[in-house]
C-alpha cells in the first residue's frame, strides 16, 4: 500500500537509478530541503494549474508501499497539479502534484490543459502554445505535439484547451521521459515554462484483469526499453525472459526470498511482493505474472505441490544447489513451489530459472524426492525445511515426470 506522490520527482539516468528511486517511490524535490531551499516561486501572470491526460490505451494504476499498512494512492485522469508551482535550480517549472503517465502502444493520448488567471481583475485575451517531446534512454527524440491558439476568457480564468498527441510507436515498452512546455501571451508578454514527467509506454494493452502497479509499469518499461516486433509467441517469450531476468536488479533493492508475515486480506501477491521486500514463491509469481501481463502477454502460474503429506510416502522436494533472488546458494526444502508459464515455458521468478516446460523444469529443479510427515508443511520452521527431513528417506528426482512419485501439477490465472 502506498503514500501519495505530492511533488515532481527527479528524472534519473540508468535503470539502477530509476529502480533506486522507485523504492522510495519518488525522490522529490519537495521533500528534499536542500533542494527546497534553491527553488523559486512562480510569479506568471499566466499559469497551467492542472493537465489530465486521458484518450485511447491509457492505463489507470495504483502506487502502493512502503508498506503494507499504507493507503494505496489511485492515479487516475490528472496527473499534473501545479498548486502553488515553483521553478527549480534549473529554471524548471515543478507542480505540487506530478505522477507518471502510462500507455499502451499505439495509443493517442488526449490531454486537457486548464489555464489560470493570477493577477487581479478579469483575465485578458491571449494565446497558448504546448509542445511536448519524448526522449528515451538513448537519447531518441519523438515529437509528440505541438498546438497553439487563442485563450478563451471565462469567469473563473480560462476555458480548458483540449487536444490530441500523436500515436505512440507501435510494439514499444519503454520509460519516455516527456518535456511538456507551456507558452503564455497575453498583454503582449510571453513566458514560457517547461515541467518534466515520465511517460510508461507497455509493448501491448495490459490484460483485462491484471494488476497496475506505478512500480511495475516503471520496470517493466526500463528492463525491455525498446521496439521489438510482434511475431506472436516468439516474441512475447523474448520480452518474458527479458522481464524476468530483470528481476535480478531488484535484489540490489533489498528484495529477497524468504519466510516472512503474510498477511491474511490479500487481494493479489503482486501488491503484496511489492510491500513486503522479503516473500516466499507465491508473492514472486504474483508480481511476475502482472510484470508480462502488463505488457499485453497472457500467463498463468504453475503450483508443483505434493497435496497428500505422509511420513510413508513421497511429500517434499529438495533442489539443486541454487540461488534465490537476494540469498546465496543451497538446497531448498519445501511440500510445494509455484513458478510462471507463458506459451508452456516456465519461468521461475525466485530463482530466476526458465525452461522450455514443465517436465524440463522439474528435472532441472528437484533434485530429489523425500518422505515427510502426516500433516501440511505451512510455515518456516515445519517438516519440510529441516535439513535431511523428518524421515531422511529420499530419491533420485528420476527423468520425466511420474504422478506417483513426484508433485502434482495445478494450473491457474488468479493472483490470490
Amino acid at each position: 500500500m502506498a503514500i501519495a506522490t505530492t511533488c515532481r520527482s527527479v528524472p534519473s539516468v540508468g535503470v539502477l537509478a530509476v529502480l533506486t528511486a522507485a523504492a522510495v517511490l519518488f525522490t522529490t524535490a519537495c521533500t528534499d530541503p536542500a533542494k527546497k531551499s534553491q527553488t523559486t516561486p512562480l510569479t506568471d501572470p499566466v499559469v497551467t494549474a492542472s493537465i489530465d491526460f486521458a484518450g485511447t490505451g491509457r492505463i489507470m494504476y495504483k502506487i502502493t508501499g512502503p508498506t503494507w499498512d499504507t493507503p494505496n494512492v489511485e492515479v487516475n485522469e490528472r496527473l499534473f497539479e501545479l498548486v502553488d508551482g515553483h521553478l527549480n535550480e534549473r529554471g524548471e517549472l515543478v507542480p505540487e502534484v506530478l505522477h507518471l503517465a502510462a500507455y499502451a502502444s499505439g495509443s493517442t493520448a488526449a490531454i486537457t490543459v486548464t489555464p489560470a488567471w493570477r493577477e487581479d481583475g478579469a483575465p485578458p485575451e491571449g494565446t497558448y502554445r504546448f509542445t511536448g517531446v519524448l526522449t528515451a534512454s538513448d537519447g531518441t527524440e519523438l515529437p509528440w505535439f505541438d498546438v497553439s491558439g487563442a485563450l478563451t476568457p471565462t469567469a473563473d480564468g480560462y476555458a480548458p484547451v483540449v487536444f490530441e498527441a500523436a500515436p505512440l510507436p507501435a510494439s514499444t515498452a519503454r520509460v519516455w521521459e516527456l518535456a511538456f512546455t507551456h507558452a503564455y501571451t497575453v498583454a503582449g508578454k510571453t513566458t514560457a515554462r517547461t515541467h518534466y514527467q515520465e511517460l510508461a509506454q507497455t509493448w501491448r494493452a495490459p490484460l483485462p484483469g491484471t494488476p497496475q502497479y506505478q512500480q511495475i509499469l516503471r520496470w517493466g518499461g526500463e528492463w525491455i526499453d525498446a521496439t521489438v516486433e510482434d511475431l506472436g509467441e516468439p516474441t512475447e517469450n523474448q520480452l518474458a525472459e527479458t522481464l524476468l531476468f530483470g528481476m535480478n536488479a531488484l535484489a540490489d533493492l533489498g528484495y529477497r526470498y524468504g519466510p516472512f508475515p503474510r498477511p491474511s486480506n490479500i487481494t493479489d501477491r503482486a501488491e503484496v511482493f511489492l510491500d513486503f521486500k522479503q516473500s516466499a514463491c507465491g508473492e514472486f509469481r504474483g508480481f511476475y505474472m502482472a510484470l508480462v501481463e502488463t505488457q499485453g502477454i497472457d500467463a498463468n502460474w504453475l503450483w508443483f505441490w505434493f497435496n497428500k503429506p505422509s511420513s510413508t510416502w513421497y511429500s517434499m522436494y529438495e533442489t539443486i544447489v541454487i540461488a534465490a533472488l537476494g540469498r546465496s546458494a543451497q538446497v531448498w526444502r519445501y511440500q510445494d513451489h509455484i513458478v510462471v508459464e507463458v506459451n508452456g515455458v516456465v519461468y521461475d521468478p525466485t530463482y530466476i530459472v526458465t525452461k522450455p516446460d514443465a517436465t524440463a523444469y522439474e528435472d532441472f529443479m528437484f533434485a530429489r524426492f523425500c518422505y515427510g510427515e502426516d500433516e501440511a508443511c505451512r510455515h518456516a520452521s515445519d517438516w519440510c525445511t529441516v535439513p535431511g527431513g523428518p524421515q531422511g528417506i529420499c530419491i533420485d528426482n528420476p527423468p520425466g515426470h511420474d504422478p506417483d512419485i513426484g508433485p502434482g501439477r495445478f494450473r491457474g490465472e488468479d493472483y490470490r
